[in-house]
């Protein structure tokens, strides 16, 4: 395992599941205190969604990343998770790099679930998948992990 791995490991594992526990809570709040049925892309551009993220990121800062939320299409919602400071992916395969991601990914699919439901109550929108993106800072994306709607 390299050096990087063994950082990533340590570093990100944390970090990554609290990160996303904290952006599934807070799209439930959000989604249920919607009141009309908006688009998906009209919803992720709501002020109650930019309060949303603004009081995600101000809570999780200590996570290195910043969280935003976006639609891909019709029935895509997208949970972009954005490193603050360049990983350092010199010599890092991408099988590395998408192990590592999947593994700590994995524990949180039943989080999800709940999230198609309530996407769906709130917007009238079947989703399709929730994308899950990892960015790093200069903008590049490291992984990219789809959650299937499983209903």
């Amino acid at each position: 395992m390299s050096w990087l791995q063994k950082f990533l490991k340590h570093e990100e594992e944390k970090t990554m599941k609290k990160k996303l526990l904290i952006l599934v809570a807070a799209m439930m709040l959000v989604l249920a205190a919607c009141g009309g049925k908006p688009t998906l892309a009209e919803w992720v551009e709501s002020e109650d969604v930019t309060t949303a993220e603004d009081t995600i990121n101000a809570t999780s800062a200590s996570t290195g990343m910043r969280a935003e939320f976006s639609a891909e299409g019709e029935d895509i919602l997208v949970f972009s998770c954005t490193y603050l400071e360049q990983l350092p992916l010199d010599g890092t395969s991408q099988e590395d790099i998408e192990t590592y991601f999947s593994s700590a990914l994995s524990g949180i699919t039943s989080t999800m679930d709940p999230m198609f439901t309530a996407c769906e109550q709130a917007t009238g929108v079947k989703l399709q998948c929730i994308r899950v993106k990892y960015i790093n800072a200069d903008g590049s994306e490291v992984y990219s992990y789809d959650f299937a709607n499983p209903n």
